[in-house]
């Protein structure tokens, strides 16, 4: 989605993500401090704006990494490459430190039960100020999110 905000000279690009995505954060990502994400005051820098960007197809997790997703042990997931042929094979790395597509390890570990999607995690939601000052604030959480290009709409 794009927003255009001539008054500031420019538009900014804001991905959207699915309820399931933002719920999976703390699985995906286990090495954030999510305590300190969500007792980030509103208005405040969040911590996760100091993480590297996510670069498309260039996001990769080592084995103890797999590990951490899955809250096992790094010869747990050695075990699961070895026994599942459907196990996402190495995207970069070195073979003894083999690099795997973080969103394919994802999707494997939801498919073979070996992870779930957090219940109760606190939702998202998207902030939207109009030029008259007014505030919107619209929850990610629900199973639509119905974004207009009619102002008056």
């Amino acid at each position: 989605m794009e927003i255009d905000y001539k008054h500031h000279g420019g538009v900014t690009v804001v991905p959207l993500y699915s309820a399931e995505d933002v719920a999976l954060l703390p699985v995906v990502r286990p090495l954030v401090d999510w305590r300190a994400v969500y007792a980030a005051p509103a208005g405040r820098r969040s911590p996760l704006a100091a993480l590297d960007p996510v670069v498309p197809g260039r996001d990769r997790v080592l084995l103890a990494e797999v590990a951490r997703m899955a809250r096992v042990g790094r010869a747990a997931v050695v075990n699961w490459r070895r026994q599942h042929a459907d196990f996402p094979g190495p995207a970069g790395g070195t073979e003894v430190h083999p690099e795997f597509d973080r969103p394919a390890v994802v999707a494997w570990l939801l498919a073979h039960d070996k992870t779930e999607v957090p219940i109760g995690m606190p939702s998202a939601s998207l902030v939207v100020v109009d030029a008259g000052r007014r505030t919107s604030r619209f929850r990610l959480d629900g199973p639509w999110l119905v974004l207009a290009d009619d102002a008056e709409g």
